[in-house]
């Protein structure tokens, strides 16, 4: 290998040991650093591994955002099911709106994701239906810690299988590039709850 080989490996080396030290220590000017090297086309400068997966960081934050927000509309919807009684149905349903409205902006700054939604669907129904079964718990302990039988009692009374279908959750179709969440879309075992307990005209959808 030649000295200007050598002269140069060094060199690349000696930038990628700065720049692995700057993320580690200031992420901030690591970013700004890597963003003008990006601009000015300057490649042996861009800090490759460490670019790769931040942006890799960037999508999952997306797609777990969005299972996040899905996760606490399906658990909001089995407390007003299994719990229609109670006081907080109101403050759920705008939670619930609220929810919906940012699964449906995460979907459409991020259309890609929609091939993962089935995927992202069944963790966020494991996720919510945990949620729910302590919440759940708690209430009927009058909001107090539940008891090991009591949450394992509520776990085995809600449905093991996620008894909503995507569209329900999301208040709309999100495969419908014209739709958009609606304020009256429930899963039907839930307008019956709320039209109940509320005496709202919920359309009970079969």
């Amino acid at each position: 290998m030649s000295a200007t080989s050598l002269r140069q490996l060094a060199s690349e080396g000696a930038v990628g040991a700065r720049e692995q030290r700057l993320y580690d220590k200031d992420f901030w000017a690591w970013t700004q650093e890597q963003a003008a090297a990006l601009r000015r086309r300057d490649f042996g400068a861009v800090d490759w591994d460490n670019v790769i997966e931040e942006i890799e960081t960037l999508g999952r934050s997306e797609r777990s955002a969005w299972t996040s927000y899905c996760a606490n509309v399906i658990a909001h919807l089995l407390k007003i099911e299994h719990s229609p009684a109670s006081r907080d149905l109101n403050h759920w349903l705008g939670e619930i709106v609220a929810w919906r409205g940012e699964m449906y902006d995460k979907l459409y700054e991020n259309p890609g994701m929609k091939g993962e939604l089935l995927e992202m669907l069944g963790t966020a129904w494991k996720r919510g239906r945990r949620g729910a079964a302590q919440k759940l718990a708690e209430y009927e302990n009058e909001g107090g810690a539940p008891t090991t039988r009591l949450l394992r009692s509520w776990q085995q009374r809600l449905p093991a299988e996620c008894p909503y279908c995507l569209e329900d959750i999301a208040g709309y179709d999100p495969f419908d590039k014209e739709a958009e969440p609606q304020a009256d879309f429930w899963p039907a075992t839930v307008a019956r709850g709320l039209n109940e307990a509320l005496g709202t005209d919920y359309p009970v959808r079969q």
